[in-house]
C-alpha cells in the first residue's frame, strides 16, 4: 500500500456519500450505469462525475480541437510516491488537448492514490485501479488480488490499469516475465470486469504460442472489457506470425466482440530489443520505414477506418518517459488521427474510451 490517505471529505465524496456539485448535461447520451449493480449512492456519485467529464470534452471540442482520452498512464515512481505534483500532468494535458486521463497508479502507491489525486482535478482525471506490473502481481500475492477484486466492485473506479501477462524488457524496465493470461491472477481481473463492466488493459506479447491462453479467457468471459495494449508492432517476426498484421487483428476482432486495442505509442524508429544500438528489429510495423516522418502504412490506415469502434489511445507514459509526453500525442494526432475520416478519428480519440469507462454512448 502507498502513503496516501484520503481526507474525510475526499473519502466520503469518492464513496458516493457526498456528491460533486451538479453539472449540466452537455451531450445526448444513452445511460446504462445501473447495469453495473453498484450501490445507489455510488451510482449517483458516478453520474455526477461523468457530467464533469462530459463538460471537459465539450469545452475542448468547442475550442476546435479533437479531444483525446488517454487510457494508459502510469502514475508513480515505484517508491509509493509521485515524481511530481499531479498539476504538472494537467498542464501537459492542456497543451496537448488531452481531455481525460485514466490515472493508473503503480502497485507501491495503492488504489487509493488514484482516487486521492483524481479528486484534485475531478473533471480531468479518472480513478483507475492500479496497474498489475509489480512484484506482488507477478508473485500472485492473494492479498493483492483480493484488494483489486474488492475495490473494483465498490464502483469508485471507472477503469482498471494495465495487467502484465508476457512482458519483455522495455526501454524503462528490465522485466522479462510471464504471468499466464489463464492464471488465477487474470481469473480475478477478467471476472471482475465481467461482473462490473469496468474495462482493463492487458500487456501480452503476441507470440503465436501465447495466443491460446488469451483466447481461452476471451471465450470464458465474453462480457469482460479487454483492451490489448500496443497494437501495430511486431517484436519478433519469427515467433509473431499469426497476429501482428491488419488481417490478423481483423480476425481477432471478428472472433471476440469484447476485445479492443490501444494503438502503439512508439514511432517508426522504435527497435526491439531496446537500447540495442547494433541489432534488433524495427518493431513499429504499422509505420512506413521510408521518409523522415511517421506515416501509417495504407493497410493499417484502412484497418482503423474500417473498424474504428475497437481502438483507443493510450500514451503508456510513465515517469521514465515523461519527457516524451508531447512527442507521443503529436504523433497520435499527425500520424494517425489527422489521416482518418472525421468519424473514425472521433471514435478512436475519445468516443470508444468514453463508452468503455461509462457504459454510455455520446451522440
Amino acid at each position: 500500500m502507498g502513503n496516501y490517505q484520503l481526507d474525510r471529505r475526499g473519502f466520503l465524496q469518492s464513496t458516493g456519500l457526498i456528491l460533486i456539485s451538479s453539472l449540466p448535461v452537455l451531450f445526448s447520451q444513452k445511460l446504462n450505469a445501473t447495469s453495473m449493480g453498484f450501490d445507489p449512492s455510488v451510482e449517483r456519485s458516478r453520474k455526477e462525475r461523468i457530467e464533469g467529464y462530459r463538460r471537459t470534452l465539450r469545452t475542448i471540442k468547442n475550442s476546435g480541437q479533437l479531444p483525446i482520452i488517454d487510457v494508459e498512464h502510469h502514475w508513480g515512481t515505484g517508491k509509493g510516491v509521485p515524481a511530481f505534483p499531479v498539476r504538472n500532468l494537467i498542464s501537459r494535458m492542456d497543451q496537448n488537448g488531452v481531455a481525460l486521463t485514466w490515472l493508473g497508479v503503480n502497485e507501491s502507491m495503492g488504489n487509493e492514490a488514484s482516487i486521492y489525486e483524481s479528486n484534485k482535478f475531478p473533471e480531468r482525471l479518472v480513478p483507475t485501479i492500479m496497474h498489475g506490473d509489480g512484484p506482488r502481481w507477478h508473485a500472485q500475492d492473494q492479498s493483492l488480488l483480493s484488494e483489486i477484486d474488492s475495490e473494483v466492485r465498490t464502483g469508485k473506479y471507472f477503469a482498471m490499469g494495465e495487467f502484465e501477462a508476457r512482458h519483455y524488457v522495455s526501454s524503462t524496465n528490465n522485466r522479462d516475465i510471464h504471468t499466464p493470461v489463464n492464471s488465477n491472477n487474470f481469473e480475478v481481473v477478467f471476472k471482475a470486469s465481467s461482473d462490473t463492466g469496468i474495462p482493463f488493459l492487458l500487456h501480452h506479447e503476441a507470440e503465436d504460442i501465447l495466443l491460446p491462453e488469451l483466447e481461452q479467457m476471451l471465450v470464458k468471459y465474453p462480457n469482460a472489457k479487454v483492451i490489448w495494449c500496443h497494437v501495430g508492432r511486431n517484436r519478433n517476426p519469427t515467433t509473431w506470425t499469426s497476429f501482428p498484421t491488419p488481417d490478423g487483428v481483423r480476425r481477432f476482432l471478428a472472433k471476440y466482440p469484447n476485445l479492443y486495442f490501444d494503438i502503439l505509442q512508439s514511432g517508426r524508429m522504435s527497435k526491439f530489443p531496446p537500447r540495442n544500438l547494433f541489432g534488433g528489429v524495427y518493431d513499429a510495423v504499422m509505420y512506413d520505414q521510408e521518409g523522415d516522418a511517421d506515416k501509417l502504412r495504407p493497410e493499417w490506415l484502412k484497418l482503423f477506418n474500417e473498424i474504428p469502434n475497437r481502438f483507443v489511445i493510450g500514451s503508456d507514459i510513465n515517469t521514465g518517459r515523461w519527457s516524451q509526453y508531447d512527442e507521443k500525442f503529436e504523433r497520435f494526432r499527425k500520424a494517425i488521427l489527422n489521416n482518418l475520416s472525421p468519424k473514425s478519428a472521433e471514435l478512436i480519440a475519445y468516443l470508444n474510451a468514453w463508452k468503455l469507462m461509462t457504459s454510455e454512448t455520446l451522440v
